[in-house]
Protein backbone atom coordinates (compact mmCIF):
# COMPACT_ATOMS: atom_id res chain seq x y z
CA UNK A 1 0.00 0.00 0.00
CA UNK A 2 1.07 3.38 -0.54
CA UNK A 3 0.71 6.68 0.95
CA UNK A 4 -0.04 9.99 -0.83
CA UNK A 5 -0.02 13.28 0.44
CA UNK A 6 -0.76 16.72 -1.10
CA UNK A 7 1.55 19.18 0.66
CA UNK A 8 0.06 22.41 -1.08
CA UNK A 9 0.87 23.98 -4.40
CA UNK A 10 2.34 21.48 -6.54
CA UNK A 11 3.83 19.34 -3.63
CA UNK A 12 3.55 15.61 -3.05
CA UNK A 13 4.82 13.09 -0.80
CA UNK A 14 4.52 9.40 -2.00
CA UNK A 15 5.49 6.64 0.71
CA UNK A 16 6.09 3.15 0.02
CA UNK A 17 7.70 0.57 2.51
CA UNK A 18 8.91 3.35 4.77
CA UNK A 19 10.33 5.78 1.83
CA UNK A 20 9.38 8.99 0.70
CA UNK A 21 9.78 10.98 -2.34
CA UNK A 22 8.83 14.49 -2.87
CA UNK A 23 8.06 15.86 -5.78
CA UNK A 24 8.19 19.24 -6.26
CA UNK A 25 7.86 20.30 -2.37
CA UNK A 26 7.28 24.28 -1.06
CA UNK A 27 6.23 25.06 2.09
CA UNK A 28 8.09 28.70 3.00
CA UNK A 29 5.08 29.78 1.20
CA UNK A 30 5.85 33.78 0.81
CA UNK A 31 2.97 36.05 1.36
CA UNK A 32 2.14 38.17 -1.68
CA UNK A 33 4.15 41.43 -0.80
CA UNK A 34 7.24 39.36 0.22
CA UNK A 35 6.74 37.55 -3.43
CA UNK A 36 7.00 40.45 -5.55
CA UNK A 37 9.40 43.00 -3.51
CA UNK A 38 12.42 41.73 -1.95
CA UNK A 39 14.98 38.46 -1.58
CA UNK A 40 13.69 36.25 0.62
CA UNK A 41 15.37 32.66 2.12
CA UNK A 42 13.82 29.20 3.02
CA UNK A 43 12.60 28.74 6.86
CA UNK A 44 15.14 26.42 7.60
CA UNK A 45 13.46 25.64 11.08
CA UNK A 46 9.95 24.98 9.79
CA UNK A 47 11.53 22.78 6.83
CA UNK A 48 13.23 20.59 9.71
CA UNK A 49 10.38 20.28 11.60
CA UNK A 50 8.52 19.28 8.23
CA UNK A 51 11.19 16.48 7.39
CA UNK A 52 10.56 15.27 11.45
CA UNK A 53 6.65 14.59 10.70
CA UNK A 54 6.74 12.98 7.05
CA UNK A 55 6.08 9.26 7.10
CA UNK A 56 9.14 7.90 6.29
CA UNK A 57 12.72 8.40 5.18
CA UNK A 58 13.58 11.51 2.87
CA UNK A 59 14.65 8.97 0.26
CA UNK A 60 14.33 11.02 -3.28
CA UNK A 61 13.42 14.59 -4.00
CA UNK A 62 12.20 15.27 -7.84
CA UNK A 63 11.78 18.66 -9.41
CA UNK A 64 9.74 19.32 -12.44
CA UNK A 65 11.18 22.87 -13.00
CA UNK A 66 12.59 25.79 -11.14
CA UNK A 67 10.14 28.55 -10.87
CA UNK A 68 10.17 29.63 -6.79
CA UNK A 69 7.17 27.57 -5.86
CA UNK A 70 8.62 24.39 -6.77
CA UNK A 71 12.06 24.75 -6.28
CA UNK A 72 12.86 27.28 -3.28
CA UNK A 73 12.90 24.69 -1.02
CA UNK A 74 14.95 21.89 -1.94
CA UNK A 75 18.23 23.30 -1.67
CA UNK A 76 17.55 23.24 2.88
CA UNK A 77 16.00 20.12 2.04
CA UNK A 78 18.33 18.14 0.67
CA UNK A 79 20.31 18.55 3.86
CA UNK A 80 18.03 15.59 4.58
CA UNK A 81 17.58 13.18 1.36
CA UNK A 82 18.85 9.91 1.99
CA UNK A 83 19.21 9.29 -1.90
CA UNK A 84 18.75 11.64 -5.14
CA UNK A 85 17.83 14.52 -5.64
CA UNK A 86 17.11 14.68 -9.71
CA UNK A 87 16.30 17.71 -12.01
CA UNK A 88 17.21 19.93 -14.47
CA UNK A 89 20.47 22.12 -15.40
CA UNK A 90 18.54 25.00 -13.72
CA UNK A 91 18.42 22.99 -10.58
CA UNK A 92 22.00 22.00 -10.15
CA UNK A 93 22.55 25.92 -10.96
CA UNK A 94 20.42 27.25 -7.99
CA UNK A 95 21.69 24.07 -5.67
CA UNK A 96 25.22 25.13 -6.56
CA UNK A 97 25.13 28.67 -5.85
CA UNK A 98 22.82 28.05 -2.45
CA UNK A 99 26.00 26.38 -1.23
CA UNK A 100 24.07 23.04 -1.04
CA UNK A 101 26.41 19.74 -0.27
CA UNK A 102 23.71 17.55 -2.10
CA UNK A 103 25.00 16.78 -5.84
CA UNK A 104 21.66 16.64 -8.44
CA UNK A 105 21.14 14.01 -10.55
CA UNK A 106 20.74 16.24 -13.83
CA UNK A 107 18.35 14.70 -16.14
CA UNK A 108 17.16 15.16 -19.76
CA UNK A 109 14.26 14.25 -21.92
CA UNK A 110 13.11 10.30 -21.49
CA UNK A 111 15.79 9.98 -19.23
CA UNK A 112 15.11 6.80 -17.01
CA UNK A 113 16.70 6.56 -13.44
CA UNK A 114 16.54 4.11 -10.63
CA UNK A 115 15.96 5.32 -7.40
CA UNK A 116 15.98 3.00 -4.72
CA UNK A 117 13.86 -0.67 -4.26
CA UNK A 118 12.66 -1.06 -7.95
CA UNK A 119 11.45 2.44 -7.70
CA UNK A 120 11.89 4.08 -11.03
CA UNK A 121 11.68 7.69 -12.78
CA UNK A 122 11.20 8.92 -16.17
CA UNK A 123 11.45 12.92 -17.07
CA UNK A 124 9.19 13.79 -19.49
CA UNK A 125 9.67 16.92 -21.64
CA UNK A 126 6.95 19.44 -21.23
CA UNK A 127 5.64 22.89 -21.30
CA UNK A 128 4.56 25.87 -18.45
CA UNK A 129 0.96 26.66 -18.59
CA UNK A 130 -0.30 30.20 -19.52
CA UNK A 131 0.03 32.47 -16.48
CA UNK A 132 0.09 36.37 -16.33
CA UNK A 133 -1.68 37.76 -18.98
CA UNK A 134 -1.19 34.69 -21.05
CA UNK A 135 2.08 34.09 -21.26
CA UNK A 136 4.74 31.74 -19.89
CA UNK A 137 6.24 33.12 -16.74
CA UNK A 138 10.01 33.52 -15.81
CA UNK A 139 11.49 31.92 -19.05
CA UNK A 140 15.19 30.72 -19.13
CA UNK A 141 17.78 29.40 -17.29
CA UNK A 142 18.58 30.34 -13.39
CA UNK A 143 21.72 32.61 -13.81
CA UNK A 144 24.85 30.58 -12.40
CA UNK A 145 26.17 34.37 -11.61
CA UNK A 146 23.34 34.77 -9.01
CA UNK A 147 23.13 35.14 -5.60
CA UNK A 148 21.48 33.95 -3.01
CA UNK A 149 18.62 35.14 -1.65
CA UNK A 150 17.03 35.30 -5.03
CA UNK A 151 13.90 37.62 -6.13
CA UNK A 152 11.04 35.51 -7.25
CA UNK A 153 11.89 36.49 -10.62
CA UNK A 154 15.64 34.75 -10.24
CA UNK A 155 14.00 31.29 -9.69
CA UNK A 156 13.77 31.08 -13.84
CA UNK A 157 11.78 27.94 -15.36
CA UNK A 158 14.60 25.91 -16.43
CA UNK A 159 14.57 22.73 -18.58
CA UNK A 160 10.25 21.87 -18.16
CA UNK A 161 9.23 17.86 -17.26
CA UNK A 162 6.57 15.90 -15.86
CA UNK A 163 8.04 12.85 -13.62
CA UNK A 164 6.43 9.93 -13.65
CA UNK A 165 7.36 7.76 -10.86
CA UNK A 166 6.86 3.91 -10.64
CA UNK A 167 6.74 2.59 -7.48
CA UNK A 168 5.18 0.39 -5.14
CA UNK A 169 3.30 -1.46 -8.49
CA UNK A 170 1.99 2.02 -9.09
CA UNK A 171 2.83 4.76 -11.35
CA UNK A 172 2.25 7.82 -10.85
CA UNK A 173 1.86 10.97 -13.06
CA UNK A 174 3.06 14.90 -11.47
CA UNK A 175 1.99 17.43 -14.10
CA UNK A 176 2.78 20.47 -12.61
CA UNK A 177 1.56 23.23 -14.97
CA UNK A 178 -1.49 23.10 -17.13
CA UNK A 179 -0.10 22.14 -19.89
CA UNK A 180 1.51 19.59 -22.07
CA UNK A 181 3.91 18.36 -25.31
CA UNK A 182 1.41 15.33 -26.77
CA UNK A 183 4.38 13.65 -28.62
CA UNK A 184 6.73 13.46 -25.50
CA UNK A 185 3.30 11.93 -23.66
CA UNK A 186 2.45 9.66 -25.92
CA UNK A 187 2.45 6.12 -24.77
CA UNK A 188 3.00 7.24 -21.07
CA UNK A 189 0.09 5.55 -19.21
CA UNK A 190 -0.40 6.04 -15.43
CA UNK A 191 -2.68 4.62 -12.45
CA UNK A 192 -2.07 8.03 -10.68
CA UNK A 193 -2.53 11.70 -12.32
CA UNK A 194 -1.90 14.48 -10.42
CA UNK A 195 -3.04 17.09 -12.70
CA UNK A 196 -2.11 20.83 -12.25
CA UNK A 197 -5.53 23.05 -12.12
CA UNK A 198 -4.70 26.72 -12.56
CA UNK A 199 -4.91 27.93 -16.26
CA UNK A 200 -6.09 24.56 -17.69
CA UNK A 201 -8.72 26.52 -19.64
CA UNK A 202 -5.97 28.54 -21.47
CA UNK A 203 -4.25 25.37 -23.11
CA UNK A 204 -6.56 23.98 -26.09
CA UNK A 205 -7.07 20.27 -25.06
CA UNK A 206 -5.20 20.04 -21.84
CA UNK A 207 -7.63 17.72 -19.82
CA UNK A 208 -9.24 16.02 -22.95
CA UNK A 209 -6.15 14.76 -24.25
CA UNK A 210 -4.14 14.35 -20.97
CA UNK A 211 -6.34 11.87 -20.05
CA UNK A 212 -6.89 10.39 -23.66
CA UNK A 213 -3.62 9.28 -23.56
CA UNK A 214 -2.64 8.75 -20.14
CA UNK A 215 -5.73 6.55 -19.07
CA UNK A 216 -5.39 7.08 -15.08
CA UNK A 217 -7.69 5.18 -12.58
CA UNK A 218 -7.71 8.32 -10.35
CA UNK A 219 -7.57 11.79 -10.80
CA UNK A 220 -6.20 14.03 -8.03
CA UNK A 221 -5.83 17.36 -8.70
CA UNK A 222 -2.77 19.22 -7.39
CA UNK A 223 -1.85 23.72 -7.04
CA UNK A 224 -5.28 25.17 -6.76
CA UNK A 225 -4.58 26.97 -3.37
CA UNK A 226 -3.60 30.23 -3.00
CA UNK A 227 0.44 29.89 -2.24
CA UNK A 228 0.98 32.79 -1.04
CA UNK A 229 -0.89 32.29 2.09
CA UNK A 230 -0.24 29.29 4.51
CA UNK A 231 -1.73 25.63 4.64
CA UNK A 232 -2.73 23.85 7.71
CA UNK A 233 -2.06 20.93 9.10
CA UNK A 234 -5.48 20.58 9.52
CA UNK A 235 -6.04 20.81 6.28
CA UNK A 236 -7.33 24.57 6.26
CA UNK A 237 -6.05 26.51 2.97
CA UNK A 238 -7.62 28.98 0.80
CA UNK A 239 -8.65 28.00 -2.84
CA UNK A 240 -7.04 30.37 -5.71
CA UNK A 241 -10.09 32.63 -7.29
CA UNK A 242 -11.02 31.75 -11.19
CA UNK A 243 -10.09 27.98 -10.87
CA UNK A 244 -13.16 27.62 -12.53
CA UNK A 245 -12.94 24.06 -10.61
CA UNK A 246 -16.30 22.89 -10.53
CA UNK A 247 -16.20 22.85 -14.54
CA UNK A 248 -12.59 21.05 -14.13
CA UNK A 249 -14.24 18.51 -12.57
CA UNK A 250 -16.91 18.10 -14.97
CA UNK A 251 -14.48 17.95 -17.77
CA UNK A 252 -12.45 15.39 -15.75
CA UNK A 253 -15.24 13.03 -15.13
CA UNK A 254 -16.81 13.88 -18.98
CA UNK A 255 -13.30 13.08 -20.15
CA UNK A 256 -12.33 9.75 -17.93
CA UNK A 257 -15.75 8.26 -16.42
CA UNK A 258 -14.01 5.46 -15.17
CA UNK A 259 -12.05 7.33 -13.22
CA UNK A 260 -12.13 8.03 -9.48
CA UNK A 261 -11.50 11.92 -9.11
CA UNK A 262 -10.03 12.71 -5.61
CA UNK A 263 -9.70 16.09 -4.50
CA UNK A 264 -7.20 16.07 -1.59
CA UNK A 265 -7.01 18.30 1.33
CA UNK A 266 -3.09 19.49 2.30
CA UNK A 267 -1.88 16.88 4.37
CA UNK A 268 -4.52 14.23 4.29
CA UNK A 269 -3.14 10.83 3.96
CA UNK A 270 -4.36 9.04 0.90
CA UNK A 271 -4.13 5.28 0.60
CA UNK A 272 -3.63 4.46 -3.02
Amino acid sequence: MIKFRWTGCAGVEITQDGKTVLIDPYHTRLSAWKLFFGRHEPLSESLERYVGEIPGELSAIIVGHTHLDHAMDVPVLSRWCQGPVVGSRSLKTLMDISGAGKEVTVTWGRKRIDLFNGARLTMIPSRHGRAFFGRFPFPGEIDPAGKVPLKASGYRLGEMFTPKLEIGGKTFLHVGSANLVEEELDGHRCDVLLMCVPGWHKAPGYVSRLLEITKPQVVIPIHFDDFTRPVRRSGHYRQLSFLRMKEFTERVRSAAPGASFRKPRPFQTMLI
